[in-house]
């Protein structure tokens, strides 16, 4: 095997909290620095920092297990940027110093993120060499300032002693002389960095760019970030027209703000047509701005649930607005083929608190998983009035997952011997989300059940018979090897504190 592919591997498969994954990813890391070239130690560093939680988790690991005199102590006289790396790690902090100077004297983006590891250190020679080498190196080439070492500043800042190399990978973003930096940080793949970035250097951007960041970019965060610079700066400059233009976004973050700034430019007609916008929020405003032009909003939503194809928006207008009075209206709503609108028809009686639960009960089979989703939750609260058989039958539906959950959702707000037995039922789901829930729920609840000698708390009854005991026991015993075989241990204690049973 390659020995790149071997530390590609290596990464892939290390789970932070496995300390033989780690040994192996550390084994691999040394096996680059001694058999491979140059350039292949700093591809293997990059496969490491492409996961800056690792690369912490193993810095940690080396000091507290590498710190035995049988560990072979990393040579230093050849400047492997692998070896520089792991010794930068070493428990002895002499060790890990002459590993910083070693990187400071050879300047590489690769070894960066070690560098950054280092101005958190707890031993102030180690941790003063590497704060004052950063900033010498930042200072002469701000493009050091990798993507992989943002995310590892970023995580180091939640530390007592983190903050320095946050503060100085902002120094070259606040200066004009970096627009290359910015480029690259504002197109990094995580999008931690490209909020950093934005948030540093979205003064100086222009409405061009702005604008394609809020209306491109993949995380919330970031296009309500864009959205916002970009909104002030063309209510300052009066470009309605741009604010129009992200008002038609597909995004409601990025829209609220472009119609935020249409309101300030005093052009509040061109925002009551978004009466129906999806967006509660949205809504409010547009509201507002129908107010202001003299038109009435509840007419509006009375006649727009009325058409012949609702607006999902104005169902939820309607219940924000007309209130309990205008149930009647919704409920007959709830047999339009449209299932997106049966499910906001759902939402608004919920957000009302007015559920007719023999109507919304039988939409538990509904074709449409999203209006079972809601039927379920708008049911919560009258979970332990529904038939217990539907549920049952919801849980074990061969064909649906959707009304598998369903039924899990309101099994588990009955009582405790109900929720523990759908737990552990659901647990050998076939779909692993619901499996992996049960899976948890069925642990927790058996734990609280069982006593704790150093824990003075109440332990709840599980309020089951002996025959309700023993299916349960054969239940679990039937899911063992998902539930684990320490956890039925605890279940069978616990059933045997069940009144007559053996």
């Amino acid at each position: 095997m390659d020995v790149l592919e071997r530390v590609r591997l290596a990464v892939a498969g290390a789970r932070v909290r496995d300390g033989g994954a780690l040994e192996e990813l550390i084994a691999a890391l040394l096996e680059v620095g001694r058999t491979g070239s140059p350039g292949d130690s700093f591809e293997a560093l990059r496969a490491l920092t492409e996961r800056p939680a690792l690369l912490l988790h193993l810095d940690a690991f080396i000091r507290r297990e590498w710190w035995h005199p049988t560990r072979p102590t990393p040579g230093l006289a050849e400047a492997d940027p692998v070896v520089l790396a792991v010794a930068a790690s070493h428990a002895d902090g002499r060790i890990r110093e002459r590993a910083v100077r070693r990187m400071l004297d050879q300047p590489h983006p690769g070894t960066m993120p070690f560098l950054v590891l280092r101005t958190s250190d707890w031993v102030r020679q180690v941790r003063d060499t590497a704060c004052a080498g950063l900033a010498v190196l930042l200072h002469a080439n701000p493009l050091l300032a990798t993507p992989a070492t943002v995310r590892t500043a970023l995580l180091i800042n939640r530390r007592r002693r983190g903050a320095f190399a946050h503060a100085q990978l902002l120094v070259p973003l606040l200066t004009r002389s970096t627009t290359a930096l910015a480029g690259t940080l504002l197109t990094a793949p995580e999008a931690p960095v490209r909020r950093f970035a934005l948030d540093a250097v979205a003064h100086r951007l222009g409405l061009r760019d702005l604008a394609a960041l809020a209306e491109r970019d993949p995380d919330r965060q970031v296009r309500a970030r864009a959205a916002e610079a970009a909104a002030r700066q063309a209510v300052w400059t009066d470009q309605a027209e741009l604010l129009r233009r992200l008002a038609r976004s597909r995004h409601a973050e990025v829209r609220i703000t472009a119609l935020t700034g249409l309101m300030r430019t005093g052009s509040p007609q061109t925002v009551v047509p978004y009466l129906d916008d999806p967006s509660a929020l949205i809504r409010a405003l547009a509201r507002e701005a129908a107010r202001r032009t003299g038109t009435d909003p509840l007419a509006h939503y009375r006649a727009a649930v009325q058409a012949a194809e609702p607006q999902v928006g104005a169902i939820g207008g309607l219940a924000e607005t007309g209130g309990r009075a205008y149930v009647p209206l919704l409920t007959a709503l709830l047999d339009n083929p449209a299932p997106q609108v049966r499910a906001h028809v759902l939402r608004a009686l919920r957000s009302l608190d007015v559920v007719p639960v023999p109507r919304v009960t039988a939409l538990l089979r509904d074709d449409s998983a999203a209006v079972v989703k809601e039927a379920a939750a708008a049911l919560l609260p009258s979970a332990t009035h529904l038939p217990a058989d539907l549920l049952w039958d919801m849980l074990t539906d061969p064909q649906r997952p959707a009304v598998r959950r369903a039924g899990y959702r309101l099994l588990s707000r009955r009582d405790r011997f109900t929720a523990l037995r759908a737990a552990v039922l659901a647990s050998g789901d076939t779909h692993p989300r619901l499996a992996a829930r049960g899976r948890t729920d069925a642990t927790t609840r058996i734990r609280e059940l069982t006593p704790h000698p150093w824990i003075t708390r109440p332990v709840p009854a599980l309020g089951a018979d002996p025959a309700q005991a023993a299916e349960l026991l054969t239940l679990a015993e039937e899911h063992r090897t998902v539930l684990t075989e320490g956890t039925v241990h605890l279940l069978r204690d616990v059933l045997r504190r069940v009144p007559g049973s053996r």
